[in-house]
């Protein structure tokens, strides 16, 4: 095996002799024992990695650039973010931030003076500037990011939205064509020290979690080494950021936040549930209302048939009275956990009936066995 790989470089190595440039690539194989191992280093300990990708997704409105703005300003003057512990203490550094979306003169500047930043350590680009378009071209991959990155090797880089990063020609949706837009960005990294935060929006599909929570790529979930997910908890006005994703450690505790009148980052605790819980809480929240609709509905049925309805009588009513299969179940599901119905079986499971439990309020009331009910006659 090993005499026919040498057979087959050495085939190669003379059709590449005229091109040197080509014939370099065997000399980037090294053995293993070439590589010193390294510890995982951090820009904010245990949520973005130094040298390294890490992405920021939640929906419209949920406070991305809040988010941003709250780390950024932290890393320029040294102080604590709300991914730090307390009283934790850092060395001031310089970053980078570039957006498509909002004006740094009208909004940016003011809302990162307001949370404490150094002005002086934090640079982006003034399109106003560009006479030229030449920013048009500063994308992931382009020559003109790559000189930027290795010039100014900043400690952080945020990009917001992604999508104002990706080359015209490159889709989105394609796995290959974002692996390979976004892998000079992961050589950047290894090569400075640099971090990047690419903040992207997220998709509203019920049941979606994951991977499968990002709008246009999820692939950039395969590529970032860490993920933070935000999004509203089920309490008025207190969202979300949850580590979705750790490739160099533990999952972080969740923190919750909320954003005051000024437009900054406002500390509310932590908790253990993910993303994925607190979009479930959503979905129920949502459907909360129509099921006790439904409960009122049922009872109402079952009260008027004289105490029990054949069960695919029961689901061909609410179908015609516009409740889901779905709505339906649960509403049953918590009338009899509540003891206001159960299932009573007459003769096979095909002719199950509902029936209602009589009860004074939580108490149950034993009835004398000669009493009469719907389902003995």
């Amino acid at each position: 095996m090993h005499d026919d790989f040498r057979a087959f470089a050495d085939e190669v190595r003379d059709g590449l002799a005229e091109d040197e440039t080509e014939h370099k690539i065997f000399s980037l194989f090294k053995p293993l024992s070439a590589f010193e191992e390294q510890e995982a280093e951090w820009l904010v300990d245990g949520w973005i990695p130094k040298g390294q990708i890490a992405l920021l997704g939640a929906d419209g409105g949920v406070g991305k650039t809040t988010l941003w703005v709250n780390i950024v300003a932290a890393l320029s003057s040294g102080q604590r973010c709300i991914l730090d512990p307390p009283d934790y203490e850092r060395t001031p550094a310089e970053v980078s931030f570039l957006t498509t979306e909002d004006s740094v003169r009208k909004k940016l500047a003011k809302k990162l003076r307001l949370a404490g930043a150094c002005a002086g350590n934090i640079y982006t680009p003034d399109f106003l500037c560009d006479t030229t378009g030449a920013l048009r071209d500063f994308k992931f991959g382009s020559p003109l990011l790559a000189e930027y990155v290795r010039q100014t090797r900043h400690a952080l880089y945020v990009f917001d939205p992604v999508q104002g990063f990706i080359p015209p020609d490159v889709n989105m949706g394609s796995r290959n064509a974002m692996r390979d837009c976004l892998a000079p960005l992961i050589a950047l990294g290894e090569e400075t020290g640099s971090s990047f935060l690419i903040v992207c929006h997220t998709n509203k599909r019920k049941g979606a979690s994951g991977r499968d929570r990002l709008a246009d790529s999820a692939d950039l979930w395969d590529i970032a080494r860490s993920v933070l997910m935000s999004g509203f908890t089920d309490e008025q006005g207190v969202r979300y950021l949850s580590n979705e994703k750790n490739n160099y450690s533990a999952l972080q505790e969740t923190v919750l936040f909320s954003i005051d009148e000024d437009g900054q980052i406002v500390h509310m605790g932590t908790s253990w549930k993910r993303d994925r819980e607190y979009m479930q809480d959503a979905v129920n929240s949502i459907s909360a209302p129509k099921r006790e609709d439904c409960k009122e509905w049922l009872l109402n049925q079952l009260d008027e048939a004289g105490g029990e309805l054949p069960t695919r009588e029961m689901e061909h009513r609410a179908q015609g009275a516009g409740y889901s299969p779905r709505t339906l179940r649960r509403a049953k599901d918590e009338l009899k956990t509540d003891g206001k119905i159960r299932y009573i079986q007459t003769g096979t499971p095909q002719k199950k009936a509902w029936t209602v439990k009589l009860t004074d309020g939580q108490k149950l009331i034993e009835l004398p066995p000669t009493t009469w009910t719907p389902w003995n006659i």
